[in-house]
């Protein structure tokens, strides 16, 4: 009897995450960021205007986050010459971590056109798992979602979206 009720629960587990994954994706992620940058002015979706992105929800606390920061980076240069933006959201409770974080990436790391970095506003729900990585199309649309480590399909999307 045990077994059948494992195998049922297993097979309940599998339904719900495949449920979860075939979700709609929302249609657009801009109207619901809100966001700061390191000196406090207001996120603008303006700065995605026409552009591919990819939005990545991450914490200093996660460190799957803080390992996929680098590759981000090194990615988003490549696509220097493109219509494309990394836009790095941190979603941590404390800004001043965040800040840290950020003071001492900026002194082995100069910032590069198309990076956004962001703090997610308080009491803005945070996603339930980090990391989050959003792709954008040009239209500032959603189109796909991958929660955990960053998936390489992600890069492939951009360069499928690309002008």
């Amino acid at each position: 009897m045990n077994k059948k009720v494992g195998v049922a629960f297993a097979a309940i587990s599998f339904m719900a995450l495949f449920a979860q994954a075939q979700a709609p994706l929302p249609q657009t992620f801009l109207a619901p960021l809100q966001a700061s940058t390191l000196t406090g002015e207001r996120f603008d979706a303006q700065q995605l205007k026409d552009k591919v992105a990819i939005v990545f929800y991450w914490s200093t606390g996660c460190s799957v986050c803080r390992d996929s920061l680098p590759e981000l980076r090194t990615n988003q240069a490549g696509w220097r010459n493109k219509p494309f933006a990394l836009v790095t959201v941190n979603v941590d409770r404390n800004s001043d971590d965040w800040k840290a974080y950020e003071r001492i990436l900026a002194q082995t790391r100069p910032a590069s056109a198309g990076l956004i970095t962001l703090r997610q506003d308080a009491g803005v729900p945070i996603p339930t798992k980090l990391p989050l990585t959003l792709l954008v199309d040009l239209k500032g649309k959603v189109v796909a979602r991958y929660e955990g480590r960053l998936a390489p399909e992600a890069w492939d999307g951009v360069a499928d979206l690309l002008p």
